[in-house]
């Protein structure tokens, strides 16, 4: 995606092997951290979507469904022994590039509640706080908790935390050509700054990955509620709420779909306050793009609706101003056109 204010995701620079090595000390409870979310407010009622807004809506929507939903190349390419996250990512990326990190070190320190301490490539640092029944292979109750203190590189400054439990494990999915990992994942005011723009996520999800082959895997990713704020110029330009989300995606061989459910409510400067129930009806597919070259979202707000239908070069916007979703206008607009739309 080139959208200036989704969440960036640079492998390089949370990851152990790309940083200098540091100290080590006392160690504390990881997994403490990575307890789900609590239960979210009731929903907001939805709004109303105009016409002139329809590309807002959409891109708001498109941008948090990425944000859970992205199953980048690289990922399968983490499962297979090779762990570089792109920027724009999502959320998924950066925590499995992290633990095929941890889970190669043989660090024998780790296992015991250990908290070390890295020097990042362009300056800051990050603590990792882990207890780990063996350094290769995940196992149910591991914990990890990754904090980040300025840790720069490739122009990101990353802050915050990302802490992960492992709840369930098969094989060794990152050491083999299969196997299977389910983790409970919380964000504490995770930040990632470039460019000028910040995004901040707070909040917790669950991820569950099976790998069946080379270049074949499934996941699912669930969670009650996740918050992401974008700041440009120290000022915020938009906040989202995702509330019930559930995804699953598959990856089989160089094609990657995904298909996402959620309410998503927040406030945008250019769209005001937005309350809507979001919906893939068609499963996004790609296959060596960021953004997907097929399928289709719908997004339903109050006696209204839009659905964008992507192409590789374009979005087609139908919107609906009544409730049995009967198209009143349709809008095609060019990826880069519409991810500057928010």
């Amino acid at each position: 995606m080139k959208s200036k204010h989704t969440i960036t995701a640079i492998g390089c620079v949370l990851v152990l092997s790309a940083c200098g090595g540091g100290g080590g000390g006392g160690g504390s409870d990881a997994g403490a951290v990575a307890q789900s979310a609590p239960a979210p407010a009731p929903a907001p009622t939805a709004t109303a979507i105009a016409s002139v807004d329809a590309s807002k809506a959409a891109e708001n929507s498109f941008s948090a469904s990425h944000l859970v939903s992205a199953w980048p190349s690289a990922v399968p390419d983490m499962l297979n022994g090779v762990s570089i996250a792109p920027v724009d990512a999502g959320l998924i990326a950066p925590v499995f590039d992290l633990l095929k990190r941890a889970y190669s070190q043989q660090d024998a320190s780790l296992l015991t509640g250990v908290t070390r301490s890295y020097s990042c490539t362009e300056g800051g640092s990050i603590a990792v706080e882990a207890t780990q029944h063996d350094p290769l292979t995940p196992t149910a109750g591991d914990t990890w908790k990754f904090t980040s203190t300025n840790c720069g590189a490739s122009g990101t400054i990353q802050n915050g935390t990302i802490s992960a439990k492992v709840t369930d494990a098969a094989g060794n999915l990152f050491q083999s050509t299969s196997g299977a990992m389910t983790l409970d994942v919380a964000f504490g005011n995770y930040s990632s700054l470039q460019g000028g723009v910040n995004t901040v996520v707070d909040g917790g999800m669950k991820v569950s990955v099976t790998k069946m082959g080379l270049s074949s895997s499934t996941f699912t990713t669930t969670g009650t509620s996740l918050q992401q704020t974008i700041q440009q110029s120290g000022a915020t330009i938009a906040t989202r709420t995702l509330s019930s989300f559930s995804v699953t995606g598959s990856k089989e061989g160089s094609l990657l779909t995904s298909a996402a459910n959620f309410s998503l409510s927040g406030h945008s400067n250019r769209l005001g306050q937005f309350a809507y129930t979001v919906k893939n009806v068609t499963p996004f597919i790609s296959t060596a793009t960021v953004t997907p070259t097929s399928g289709a979202l719908v997004i339903t707000g109050a006696g209204s609706s839009v659905t964008m239908t992507v192409s590789p070069d374009s979005v087609r916007l139908d919107h609906s101003d009544n409730a049995n979703g009967t198209i009143t206008s349709t809008t095609t607009r060019t990826w880069n056109d519409f991810l500057g739309d928010y």
